[in-house]
């Protein structure tokens, strides 16, 4: 095991030594020959990139958002979309989800990562597991020794055009002591989601009418009417954004990192 393994700490050290090496029939677990973790989902192979989200003041790394990618006979032939919607039932896609954050959660732990981690939640999964949000993946997080703060729950864009669901599920995954995101289609649908605070809320520079020439003042007078230590985080910038902002801004896309393995034995 590398080292990185050997830093953990030991419920996620012992956790991960018992996994098999190579696929076990029976077995939703393995470890590659990368030293990454591989979860088994009916004949594919679940992995994990991340891409990083730094501090647009310092540059500083201050996430990861977890990205799925989907082997199928050794090669990417799946969309991570296509294979949850290949999941027909809701048992069978909130089983897909919690198998999902574990090869994450487990990989980011290998990665030896200091800073947050941030998992999508599938849209579907909002009202399937109705008031049980965060609850059985709680018992994950403890099982292997992890502060549940060190992670953020990020809603997809659709859960913000249903305000109450949406705040009855950021509730309960804060309840349990997860961190929570939320994505916006544009500034304007701001004033709908004040109500669920959540620590995070990320808008897409393409879909939100910016360019890469935004405007700091708008920023700045959203965080204001926020009221509270919200961070934002603007997505999909494909190249580095120009001018001043404000405090409380964090950047992503692949002006500043692209999605990439964290595998323990990755050069």
């Amino acid at each position: 095991m590398s080292s990185d393994a050997q830093s953990l700490r030991s419920p996620a050290r012992a956790f991960i030594t018992r996994l098999p090496q190579g696929h076990e029939p029976g077995r939703s677990l393995h470890r590659h020959a990368d030293g990454s973790i591989i979860g088994d989902w009916y004949g594919c192979r679940l992995s994990s990139v991340f891409q990083p989200i730094v501090d647009a003041h310092s540059g500083e790394v201050r996430g990861q958002e977890a990205f799925l990618r989907v082997l199928g006979h050794g090669q990417p032939d799946l969309s991570p979309w296509g294979l949850f919607s290949a999941a027909a039932d809701d048992e069978r896609l909130i089983a897909l989800d919690r198998l999902c954050r574990t090869v994450h959660l487990l990989n980011w732990l290998l990665a030896a990562s200091e800073s947050l981690l941030f998992l999508n939640v599938h849209g579907r999964l909002l009202a399937a597991v109705a008031d049980d949000h965060g609850r059985a993946f709680r018992r994950v997080v403890d099982a292997l020794g992890v502060s549940p703060e060190r992670l953020v729950i990020e809603t997809p864009v659709a859960a913000s055009r249903q305000p109450e669901l949406l705040h009855l599920v950021l509730r309960n995954y804060r309840r349990h002591g997860f961190q929570v995101a939320v994505n916006l289609e544009s500034p304007a649908h701001w004033p709908a989601i004040t109500r669920s605070a959540p620590q995070f809320v990320k808008l897409a520079m393409r879909s939100s009418g910016w360019d890469d020439h935004l405007d700091g003042a708008v920023l700045g007078d959203l965080l204001h009417c926020s009221g509270r230590e919200t961070v934002v985080v603007l997505t999909r910038n494909e190249r580095p954004l120009a001018g001043t902002l404000p405090g409380r801004v964090w950047l992503q896309g692949h002006a500043y990192g692209s999605p990439r393995s964290c595998s323990p034995d990755a050069e």
